[in-house]
């Protein structure tokens, strides 16, 4: 039982770790190394491993030596360890038909993490070995509950999944049409960079894994909250003050001014949430209750997901704010789950 779920542990952490390898290989070969070592790719695919699992950074900026942090990482970075961890765990319970085994697994693929940090580590870029088990064990922990179990999502669960198809769907929507209104900004900052073929491989990938991250912002936008991209700064219809940004083409899309009619999102918000009152209009007041309280909970997590540090001091406060957004948009989904159950009792008044 030890044996098969240690080596299996080991497994799981490559699946992520040669990838990230590959990349870091890649990058380095065109852009070379400060120091000339050929250590640095070694770090380097630790550091994106450990990335993609959530883990923050301490960053001593080189030749400044201005302290910085990144805690703001690519959300869509986490699909490749998930999919490694489910593979693993599901192999582990497949060999032994032990639930035990599958937490023996998911326990040493946490320690290989922590592991990792405290070898990775060095003068410019730190990563303390706690943060690294506080943030690895729970989703370790989670992605291997939920592969090793079926379960039938509750009608709450699956009516908020929903409501953040549609918001995050009508935001991916709006920042695609941005993008194709302000496509010669994009190309503008693409020729800045000048990241040649393979550099532009990479750039694209790493957009596509922020792509989760800017959608949550988006969100945050269109229904009135805005976002940052550095301290003091706020991007939303109603107000707009940003300073310098990262020359990454994505952000191209950003708007140029204030723009009120984009709180028509707010409207979609509202929408959704009187959408909702009429589908549990038969199932009772527990699954509105439930699912109010699950979307709740949920707006403050994605808050928390696609907000963070952005290596310098200046891009210290990158993404929603954390209490902004989800108060606003829960506040416009009770407005819209109100006005479905308090119209008709005004009306047989």
């Amino acid at each position: 039982m030890l044996v098969p779920a240690i080596t299996q542990s080991l497994k799981s952490v490559l699946f992520t770790l040669i990838p990230a390898g590959i990349i870091t290989f890649l990058a380095w070969a065109i852009a070379g190394s400060a120091y000339a070592s050929t250590t640095d790719p070694f770090r380097g695919a630790i550091w994106i491993f450990l990335g993609s699992h959530m883990v923050p950074f301490n960053l001593h900026i080189p030749p400044s030596g201005i302290d910085g942090w990144l805690t703001y990482l690519p959300l869509g970075a986490m699909a490749l360890p998930a999919i490694g961890i489910t593979a693993g765990a599901r192999k582990v319970l497949d060999r032994t038909n032990s639930d035990v085994a599958v937490w023996i697994f998911a326990s040493f693929y946490t320690i290989l993490v922590t592991v990792l940090s405290v070898f990775s580590s060095n003068n410019d870029v730190y990563v303390t070995w706690y943060w690294a088990l506080a943030f690895a064990t729970p989703f370790v922990f989670v992605v291997s509950f939920f592969a090793i179990n079926q379960f039938r999502f509750t009608a709450s669960i699956i009516y908020v999944t929903k409501i953040w198809a549609i918001i995050l769907g009508f935001a991916a929507i709006a920042t695609g049409l941005s993008l194709i209104i302000n496509l010669g900004t994009v190309h503008k900052l693409t020729t800045v960079l000048q990241p040649g073929f393979i550099g532009g491989i990479l750039l694209l990938a790493l957009t596509l894994l922020y792509l989760p991250n800017f959608l949550i912002s988006a969100a945050a936008y269109l229904v009135g909250a805005g976002f940052a991209i550095g301290r003091d700064t706020l991007i939303s219809p109603l107000h707009f003050s940003l300073g310098k940004i990262p020359a990454l083409p994505i952000l191209g899309a950003l708007p140029t001014g204030r723009h009120p009619f984009y709180l028509i999102g707010a409207l979609v918000v509202i929408g959704v949430g009187a959408q909702v009152a009429i589908w549990t209009l038969d199932s009772g007041r527990n699954v509105l209750r439930q699912t109010i309280l699950l979307f709740i909970v949920s707006s403050f997590a994605l808050a928390y997901l696609g907000s963070g540090a952005l290596i310098t001091y200046e891009l210290g406060t990158v993404g929603p704010s954390l209490w902004k957004f989800p108060l606003i948009i829960s506040a416009e989904f009770l407005l819209g789950v109100g006005a479905i159950r308090l119209i008709p009792m005004l009306a047989r008044r």
